[in-house]
Protein backbone atom coordinates (compact mmCIF):
# COMPACT_ATOMS: atom_id res chain seq x y z
CA UNK A 1 0.00 0.00 0.00
CA UNK A 2 2.58 2.34 -0.80
CA UNK A 3 0.23 5.38 -1.74
CA UNK A 4 0.24 6.83 2.12
CA UNK A 5 -0.75 10.59 1.28
CA UNK A 6 -2.12 12.93 -1.06
CA UNK A 7 -1.89 16.36 -1.51
CA UNK A 8 -4.45 18.44 -3.95
CA UNK A 9 -3.47 21.57 -5.09
CA UNK A 10 -6.04 23.61 -6.93
CA UNK A 11 -4.32 26.01 -9.85
CA UNK A 12 -3.92 29.94 -9.16
CA UNK A 13 -6.24 32.52 -10.42
CA UNK A 14 -6.63 32.19 -14.26
CA UNK A 15 -8.40 34.46 -17.32
CA UNK A 16 -11.71 34.42 -17.84
CA UNK A 17 -14.05 33.01 -20.01
CA UNK A 18 -17.52 33.17 -21.50
CA UNK A 19 -20.43 30.80 -22.81
CA UNK A 20 -23.30 31.57 -25.09
CA UNK A 21 -25.66 28.22 -23.90
CA UNK A 22 -27.70 28.79 -27.10
CA UNK A 23 -24.66 28.35 -29.16
CA UNK A 24 -22.39 25.69 -26.77
CA UNK A 25 -19.99 28.65 -27.71
CA UNK A 26 -17.01 29.93 -25.74
CA UNK A 27 -15.18 33.02 -25.98
CA UNK A 28 -12.72 34.92 -24.33
CA UNK A 29 -11.43 38.65 -24.79
CA UNK A 30 -7.92 37.03 -24.34
CA UNK A 31 -6.47 34.87 -26.43
CA UNK A 32 -5.49 31.64 -24.82
CA UNK A 33 -2.42 29.65 -25.65
CA UNK A 34 -3.45 26.66 -26.58
CA UNK A 35 -6.06 28.53 -28.69
CA UNK A 36 -8.83 26.06 -27.06
CA UNK A 37 -12.25 26.81 -25.91
CA UNK A 38 -12.46 26.81 -22.05
CA UNK A 39 -8.29 26.63 -22.05
CA UNK A 40 -7.15 29.86 -20.49
CA UNK A 41 -3.71 30.60 -18.56
CA UNK A 42 -3.29 31.82 -15.32
CA UNK A 43 -4.06 35.93 -14.79
CA UNK A 44 -0.61 37.79 -13.65
CA UNK A 45 -1.90 37.35 -9.89
CA UNK A 46 -2.09 33.58 -10.47
CA UNK A 47 1.32 33.20 -11.65
CA UNK A 48 2.38 34.91 -8.74
CA UNK A 49 0.39 32.73 -6.81
CA UNK A 50 2.03 29.88 -8.54
CA UNK A 51 5.35 31.13 -8.23
CA UNK A 52 4.73 31.43 -4.35
CA UNK A 53 3.49 27.96 -4.06
CA UNK A 54 6.18 26.16 -6.12
CA UNK A 55 8.75 27.79 -3.34
CA UNK A 56 6.81 26.22 -1.06
CA UNK A 57 6.13 23.06 -2.79
CA UNK A 58 9.53 21.85 -3.87
CA UNK A 59 11.41 22.52 -0.48
CA UNK A 60 8.66 20.45 0.96
CA UNK A 61 8.77 17.57 -1.33
CA UNK A 62 12.92 17.83 -2.29
CA UNK A 63 13.04 14.76 -0.01
CA UNK A 64 10.20 12.56 -1.76
CA UNK A 65 11.16 13.53 -5.40
CA UNK A 66 15.03 12.87 -4.53
CA UNK A 67 14.06 9.37 -3.39
CA UNK A 68 11.32 8.92 -6.10
CA UNK A 69 8.34 8.72 -3.76
CA UNK A 70 6.61 11.43 -5.22
CA UNK A 71 4.34 11.33 -8.27
CA UNK A 72 2.51 14.25 -10.14
CA UNK A 73 -0.94 14.10 -11.86
CA UNK A 74 -2.57 17.39 -13.18
CA UNK A 75 -5.73 18.05 -15.23
CA UNK A 76 -4.52 18.35 -18.66
CA UNK A 77 -5.90 21.91 -18.74
CA UNK A 78 -3.36 24.89 -19.42
CA UNK A 79 -4.36 26.63 -16.24
CA UNK A 80 -3.13 23.96 -13.91
CA UNK A 81 0.47 22.55 -15.75
CA UNK A 82 1.28 26.02 -15.67
CA UNK A 83 0.52 26.59 -11.92
CA UNK A 84 2.62 23.24 -11.58
CA UNK A 85 5.62 24.75 -13.73
CA UNK A 86 7.39 27.04 -10.99
CA UNK A 87 7.94 23.43 -8.36
CA UNK A 88 8.19 21.24 -11.15
CA UNK A 89 11.42 23.00 -12.41
CA UNK A 90 12.45 23.91 -9.03
CA UNK A 91 12.62 19.85 -8.34
CA UNK A 92 13.95 18.60 -11.48
CA UNK A 93 16.74 21.08 -10.95
CA UNK A 94 17.44 20.53 -7.17
CA UNK A 95 16.21 16.82 -6.70
CA UNK A 96 15.33 14.59 -9.77
CA UNK A 97 15.78 15.34 -13.00
CA UNK A 98 13.26 12.76 -14.11
CA UNK A 99 9.81 14.16 -11.82
CA UNK A 100 7.39 14.40 -14.80
CA UNK A 101 3.74 15.49 -14.58
CA UNK A 102 1.10 12.73 -15.80
CA UNK A 103 -1.37 14.09 -17.25
CA UNK A 104 -4.99 12.81 -16.23
CA UNK A 105 -8.40 13.81 -17.89
CA UNK A 106 -10.15 12.28 -14.67
CA UNK A 107 -9.17 14.78 -12.78
CA UNK A 108 -10.34 17.49 -15.33
CA UNK A 109 -12.67 20.68 -15.36
CA UNK A 110 -16.13 19.79 -14.66
CA UNK A 111 -18.46 21.56 -16.76
CA UNK A 112 -22.37 21.13 -16.65
CA UNK A 113 -24.16 18.82 -18.74
CA UNK A 114 -25.30 19.92 -22.07
CA UNK A 115 -26.89 19.18 -25.41
CA UNK A 116 -23.14 20.23 -26.38
CA UNK A 117 -19.83 18.54 -26.66
CA UNK A 118 -17.77 20.38 -24.08
CA UNK A 119 -14.23 22.15 -23.93
CA UNK A 120 -11.37 19.59 -23.97
CA UNK A 121 -7.58 20.04 -23.27
CA UNK A 122 -4.53 19.42 -25.26
CA UNK A 123 -3.27 16.30 -25.52
CA UNK A 124 -0.18 15.78 -23.55
CA UNK A 125 2.16 15.16 -26.60
CA UNK A 126 1.06 19.28 -27.48
CA UNK A 127 1.70 20.03 -24.46
CA UNK A 128 5.19 18.57 -23.76
CA UNK A 129 6.54 19.72 -27.27
CA UNK A 130 4.53 23.34 -27.34
CA UNK A 131 4.55 24.67 -23.95
CA UNK A 132 5.59 21.91 -20.85
CA UNK A 133 8.63 19.70 -21.48
CA UNK A 134 8.38 18.04 -17.96
CA UNK A 135 5.04 16.70 -19.24
CA UNK A 136 4.95 12.88 -19.29
CA UNK A 137 4.03 12.15 -23.17
CA UNK A 138 3.71 8.30 -22.56
CA UNK A 139 1.36 8.41 -19.97
CA UNK A 140 -2.49 7.80 -20.81
CA UNK A 141 -5.23 8.79 -19.08
CA UNK A 142 -7.33 6.33 -16.93
CA UNK A 143 -10.44 7.66 -17.04
CA UNK A 144 -12.39 10.30 -19.85
CA UNK A 145 -15.25 12.50 -18.55
CA UNK A 146 -18.33 12.61 -20.92
CA UNK A 147 -17.94 15.11 -23.47
CA UNK A 148 -21.30 16.41 -22.80
CA UNK A 149 -20.51 17.24 -19.54
CA UNK A 150 -21.90 15.86 -16.06
CA UNK A 151 -24.60 16.30 -13.39
CA UNK A 152 -23.30 17.39 -9.32
CA UNK A 153 -23.58 13.49 -8.86
CA UNK A 154 -21.93 12.18 -11.50
CA UNK A 155 -18.64 14.36 -11.02
CA UNK A 156 -18.33 13.17 -7.73
CA UNK A 157 -18.48 9.37 -9.22
CA UNK A 158 -16.06 10.24 -11.82
CA UNK A 159 -13.26 11.79 -9.45
CA UNK A 160 -14.11 9.04 -7.51
CA UNK A 161 -13.30 5.92 -10.13
CA UNK A 162 -10.26 7.99 -11.22
CA UNK A 163 -8.87 8.28 -7.57
CA UNK A 164 -9.27 4.43 -7.45
CA UNK A 165 -7.10 3.67 -10.95
CA UNK A 166 -4.63 6.33 -10.06
CA UNK A 167 -4.42 4.96 -6.32
CA UNK A 168 -4.30 0.91 -7.74
CA UNK A 169 -1.83 2.29 -10.75
CA UNK A 170 0.99 3.36 -8.23
CA UNK A 171 0.40 0.95 -5.74
CA UNK A 172 0.97 -1.71 -8.31
CA UNK A 173 4.07 0.38 -10.08
CA UNK A 174 6.02 0.22 -6.27
CA UNK A 175 5.04 -3.59 -5.64
CA UNK A 176 6.04 -4.79 -9.17
CA UNK A 177 9.44 -2.73 -8.63
CA UNK A 178 10.02 -4.27 -4.81
CA UNK A 179 9.40 -1.28 -3.43
CA UNK A 180 5.97 -1.76 -2.04
CA UNK A 181 6.64 -1.06 1.61
CA UNK A 182 7.98 2.41 0.86
CA UNK A 183 5.38 5.56 1.26
CA UNK A 184 4.53 7.98 -2.10
CA UNK A 185 2.71 11.10 -1.93
CA UNK A 186 0.53 11.91 -4.93
CA UNK A 187 0.17 15.78 -5.74
CA UNK A 188 -2.68 16.27 -8.04
CA UNK A 189 -3.20 19.87 -9.58
CA UNK A 190 -6.61 20.47 -10.61
CA UNK A 191 -9.69 22.58 -10.65
CA UNK A 192 -12.48 23.72 -7.99
CA UNK A 193 -15.10 20.89 -8.69
CA UNK A 194 -13.05 18.50 -8.64
CA UNK A 195 -10.92 19.82 -5.26
CA UNK A 196 -14.23 19.75 -3.29
CA UNK A 197 -15.65 16.06 -4.65
CA UNK A 198 -12.16 14.54 -4.45
CA UNK A 199 -12.28 15.39 -0.36
CA UNK A 200 -15.86 13.93 -0.12
CA UNK A 201 -14.69 10.44 -1.78
CA UNK A 202 -11.24 10.43 -0.49
CA UNK A 203 -13.24 10.37 2.98
CA UNK A 204 -16.18 9.29 2.39
CA UNK A 205 -17.81 12.01 3.80
CA UNK A 206 -20.67 13.02 0.94
CA UNK A 207 -23.41 15.66 2.30
CA UNK A 208 -26.83 15.11 1.85
CA UNK A 209 -26.66 18.84 0.61
CA UNK A 210 -24.39 18.69 -2.34
CA UNK A 211 -24.32 22.46 -2.12
CA UNK A 212 -23.11 22.38 1.26
CA UNK A 213 -19.76 24.15 1.79
CA UNK A 214 -17.53 21.81 3.58
CA UNK A 215 -13.70 21.19 1.72
CA UNK A 216 -12.95 24.14 0.48
CA UNK A 217 -10.79 24.94 -2.78
CA UNK A 218 -9.30 28.54 -2.42
CA UNK A 219 -6.63 29.16 -5.56
CA UNK A 220 -3.59 27.75 -4.85
CA UNK A 221 -4.53 26.07 -1.40
CA UNK A 222 -3.37 22.70 -0.81
CA UNK A 223 -5.05 20.22 0.81
CA UNK A 224 -3.96 17.01 2.42
CA UNK A 225 -5.06 13.50 3.30
CA UNK A 226 -3.69 10.44 4.81
CA UNK A 227 -4.86 7.32 3.82
CA UNK A 228 -6.00 5.01 6.96
CA UNK A 229 -4.44 1.72 7.89
CA UNK A 230 -7.57 -1.16 7.10
CA UNK A 231 -6.17 -4.69 7.72
CA UNK A 232 -7.05 -5.59 4.03
CA UNK A 233 -7.61 -2.96 1.24
CA UNK A 234 -9.62 -3.70 -1.89
CA UNK A 235 -9.03 -1.95 -5.36
CA UNK A 236 -11.76 -2.67 -6.30
CA UNK A 237 -14.71 0.54 -7.05
CA UNK A 238 -17.25 0.19 -4.59
CA UNK A 239 -19.69 2.74 -3.19
CA UNK A 240 -17.35 5.30 -1.43
CA UNK A 241 -20.11 6.86 0.59
CA UNK A 242 -19.78 6.60 4.46
CA UNK A 243 -15.80 4.67 3.60
CA UNK A 244 -13.86 6.76 1.29
CA UNK A 245 -12.17 4.89 -1.73
CA UNK A 246 -9.41 2.08 -1.31
CA UNK A 247 -9.89 2.36 2.50
CA UNK A 248 -10.88 5.84 3.17
CA UNK A 249 -8.36 8.86 4.43
CA UNK A 250 -8.25 11.58 6.69
CA UNK A 251 -7.97 15.55 5.88
CA UNK A 252 -5.10 16.86 7.34
CA UNK A 253 -5.22 20.25 5.31
CA UNK A 254 -8.50 21.89 4.09
CA UNK A 255 -6.88 23.96 0.88
CA UNK A 256 -4.43 25.69 3.47
CA UNK A 257 -2.78 28.70 2.29
CA UNK A 258 -0.01 29.61 4.48
CA UNK A 259 2.28 29.96 1.91
CA UNK A 260 0.33 32.58 -0.33
CA UNK A 261 1.02 36.66 0.32
CA UNK A 262 -2.60 36.86 -0.34
CA UNK A 263 -3.92 33.90 1.99
CA UNK A 264 -7.30 32.87 1.03
CA UNK A 265 -8.65 34.07 -2.56
CA UNK A 266 -11.61 33.08 -4.69
CA UNK A 267 -13.13 30.44 -2.57
CA UNK A 268 -16.11 28.10 -4.30
CA UNK A 269 -18.40 25.66 -4.02
CA UNK A 270 -21.45 24.21 -5.79
CA UNK A 271 -24.34 26.07 -5.94
CA UNK A 272 -26.93 23.28 -7.45
CA UNK A 273 -26.20 21.77 -11.13
CA UNK A 274 -24.57 23.41 -14.17
CA UNK A 275 -26.82 22.49 -16.90
CA UNK A 276 -27.46 23.70 -20.32
CA UNK A 277 -30.01 20.76 -21.70
CA UNK A 278 -32.37 23.22 -21.98
CA UNK A 279 -30.84 25.94 -24.30
CA UNK A 280 -30.53 25.51 -27.85
CA UNK A 281 -31.41 21.87 -29.75
CA UNK A 282 -32.01 20.97 -25.94
CA UNK A 283 -34.72 23.30 -25.34
CA UNK A 284 -37.39 20.61 -27.03
CA UNK A 285 -37.06 18.00 -23.66
CA UNK A 286 -38.33 20.59 -21.15
CA UNK A 287 -37.04 20.98 -17.58
CA UNK A 288 -34.15 18.89 -16.04
CA UNK A 289 -34.26 18.28 -12.71
CA UNK A 290 -31.65 17.49 -9.95
CA UNK A 291 -32.20 13.52 -10.54
CA UNK A 292 -31.30 13.98 -14.31
CA UNK A 293 -34.75 13.33 -15.58
CA UNK A 294 -36.36 15.36 -19.10
CA UNK A 295 -40.03 15.72 -18.09
CA UNK A 296 -41.02 16.53 -21.83
CA UNK A 297 -43.76 18.88 -21.82
CA UNK A 298 -43.95 19.79 -17.82
CA UNK A 299 -44.37 23.59 -16.74
CA UNK A 300 -41.78 25.45 -14.39
CA UNK A 301 -38.16 26.38 -13.95
CA UNK A 302 -36.13 23.25 -13.60
CA UNK A 303 -34.68 22.77 -10.16
CA UNK A 304 -30.78 23.05 -11.07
Amino acid sequence: MPVTEILLLRHGHRIAWTLDPTTGKYTSNHPFPTRLPADPPLASHGVDQAEETGAYLSKELETLARQDRLRVYSSLFYRCIQTLKPMVERLRKDANPNLKVRGERGFSEWFGKAWFEQPVPADATRLKEEFFPFVDDQYESLLIPDRHGERILEIHDRIAEAFSRVIKDVDEEYEVAGRGSEEVTLLICGHAAQIICSGRVLTGNMPDDPDEDDFKCFTCGISKFRRRQPASVSHEMDDWRGVGVTGGWDCILNSWCGHLSGGEERGWHFHGDESFDSYGPGSNQGPITFDGASHEGSEGIAKL
